[in-house]
C-alpha cells in the first residue's frame, strides 16, 4: 500500500495528538494526586465516588451531631450531679436540725443556706450548653424553662418534648433529659411536687418550728379551748382525738363560719368528750377524768401539702376560760419531721435522673464506634476510588515521554527526505 507524504504527516500528527493528552492528563492526575480528574475518564467510578462522598458528608454530619449530643448529655450530667450534691447537703442539714438539741438560730442559719442551695438549683436548672441553648426546656431550648413567681414558687415553662439529633440514618438520639422529669416530678403517684417546692417546704418548716406544733395535751380536768381556723371555703380537716375513753379520728367538712359539723363529729365520738361552741367560734372541750389526757394530734387539712412560711390553717389553743393562746397546732405536713420523705424523693429523684443521663451517653459512645467504623470504611473506599497510585503514573509518564521524544525524532528524519534523496 502507497502512503503519501501529506497521508503520513497527518497520521503522524494525530498520534503525536493522542499521545499529548494522555500526557495532560497523566501529568493533571499526578498533580492532583486523583485518578479521576474528570468524570470522563472514569465514568462508572466518578459515579460511584460521587455517591461514597455524599455519604462521607452525611456520616461528617452525623458526627458532628453525636459530638454535640456527648457535650449537652455531658453538662446534663455533671449538673444533676451538682444538684445531687445539694440535695445530700440539704439532708444533712435536716437530719441535724431535726433534733431537740437544736436551738432556732441555728435552725435558721441552716434555713439560710437551704435557702442559698434553691437558687443554685434554680439556676442549674437552667443550664445551658456551649451554644447557649437550655438543657432542660424540652423543645424550647432559647428562654429560661424555669422561673420564679413572685410568691417564691418555681414554675416550669418547658415543654413535655426531648430535643433529639440524628446519628444515624434511622438512629436519633436526645441530648439531654426533659427538666420536669428531672425537676418537677419528686414523690410518687399523685403526691408529686417540684424539687423547688421540697425546698421551700423545708425552709418554712424550719422557720416555724418553735411556733407551731403537731400535737397538744392537756389534762381532762383543765378542760380544752381551742378555735379552728379554716378558709372560707369548705374543707376536710381530721385529727386524731384522745379522751378519757381512748382516741379517735375526727373528720368534718368545715369552713371559717361554721363549725358546727366538727363539733357534731366530737359529740358523737366515743372519746367521752363533750364539745361546745361559742359565739366567737371558740370550741371546749369537756370529760370526766383526773389523770386522762386531752390530745390532739395528726391534723390533717385538704390541700395542705406543703409547709407554709405564715401557716393560715391551723388550731389555736387558748388557756382554759381565756384568750391566752398556749400552742398553735398546724397540719402534720408543716412539722419539721414531715420533711424527711421529701427530701429523700429529691435525692432520690436526681438520682435517677443522673443514671439516665449515664445510660444516654453510654449509648452515644455505642453509636459512636458504629459510626467511626461506617465513616473508615466510606473514607478507604473513597481512596481506592479517587487516590492515584503515583509510582506507577509517573513510570508510565516517563515511558510515554521517552516514546513520544523517540517519535518526533524519527517523524522529523523521514519527513525530512524527498524522491531526489533517493535518486542520487
Amino acid at each position: 500500500m502507497t502512503i503519501s507524504t501529506k497521508l503520513f504527516a497527518t497520521q503522524m500528527l494525530d498520534q503525536f495528538k493522542t499521545i499529548e493528552e494522555r500526557l495532560q492528563g497523566l501529568q493533571t492526575q499526578v498533580a492532583t494526586g486523583s485518578r479521576i480528574p474528570q468524570s470522563s475518564v472514569q465514568p462508572m467510578d466518578a459515579v460511584t465516588l460521587s455517591a461514597r462522598n455524599e455519604l462521607d458528608t452525611r456520616l461528617t454530619q452525623y458526627q458532628k451531631n453525636l459530638a454535640k449530643v456527648n457535650d449537652r448529655l455531658g453538662l446534663a450530667d455533671t449538673t444533676i450531679e451538682t444538684a445531687i450534691n445539694g440535695a445530700i447537703r440539704v439532708k444533712e442539714l435536716f437530719v441535724a436540725s431535726n433534733t431537740d438539741t437544736v436551738t432556732q438560730s441555728e435552725r435558721l442559719a441552716a434555713r439560710q443556706e437551704i435557702e442559698g442551695i434553691r437558687q443554685t438549683l434554680l439556676g442549674l436548672a437552667n443550664a445551658t450548653d456551649s451554644a447557649g441553648d437550655s438543657l432542660f426546656g424540652g423543645f424550647s431550648t432559647e428562654a429560661d424553662p424555669f422561673r420564679e413567681k413572685l410568691d417564691g414558687t418555681v414554675v416550669y415553662h418547658g415543654d413535655g418534648g426531648e430535643h433529639t439529633l440524628s446519628v444515624s440514618e434511622k438512629v436519633k438520639l436526645p441530648t439531654s433529659i426533659n427538666g420536669s422529669n428531672v425537676f418537677m416530678q419528686v414523690g410518687s403517684g399523685d403526691e408529686k411536687k417540684s424539687a423547688f417546692d421540697v425546698l421551700n417546704g423545708l425552709s418554712n418548716a424550719l422557720l416555724t418550728s418553735v411556733e407551731f406544733l403537731q400535737k397538744y395535751q392537756v389534762g381532762v380536768s383543765e378542760g380544752m379551748d381551742f378555735k379552728v381556723y379554716a378558709s372560707r371555703d369548705p374543707q376536710t380537716w381530721s385529727f386524731t382525738l384522745s379522751g378519757p375513753n381512748g382516741p379517735e379520728k375526727i373528720s368534718a367538712t368545715i369552713n371559717s363560719d361554721s363549725m358546727d359539723p366538727l363539733v357534731d363529729a366530737i359529740n358523737s365520738s366515743s372519746t367521752g368528750l363533750v364539745a361546745s361552741v361559742s359565739g366567737s367560734g371558740v370550741i371546749s372541750l369537756t370529760g370526766l377524768g383526773s389523770t386522762e389526757l386531752i390530745k390532739i394530734l395528726n391534723v390533717s387539712i385538704e390541700d395542705y401539702s406543703l409547709a407554709e412560711a405564715k401557716p393560715s390553717r391551723y388550731i389555736e389553743v387558748y388557756e382554759k376560760g381565756t384568750t391566752n393562746v398556749v400552742a398553735k397546732v398546724s397540719d402534720e405536713t408543716q412539722g419539721l419531721s414531715s420533711q424527711s420523705a421529701n427530701i429523700e424523693n429529691l435525692v432520690t429523684q436526681l438520682a435517677i435522673s443522673r443514671t439516665t443521663a449515664g445510660a444516654r451517653l453510654k449509648n452515644a459512645e455505642s453509636q459512636e464506634a458504629v459510626l467511626s467504623n461506617r465513616l473508615l470504611a466510606v473514607r478507604t473506599e473513597i481512596g481506592e476510588l479517587r487516590d492515584a497510585d503515583i509510582e506507577t503514573l509517573i513510570t508510565e509518564l516517563q515511558t510515554l515521554l521517552v516514546s513520544r521524544d523517540a517519535a518526533r525524532q524519527t517523524y522529523m528524519k523521514v519527513n525530512t527526505q524527498s524522491l531526489f534523496d533517493f535518486l542520487r
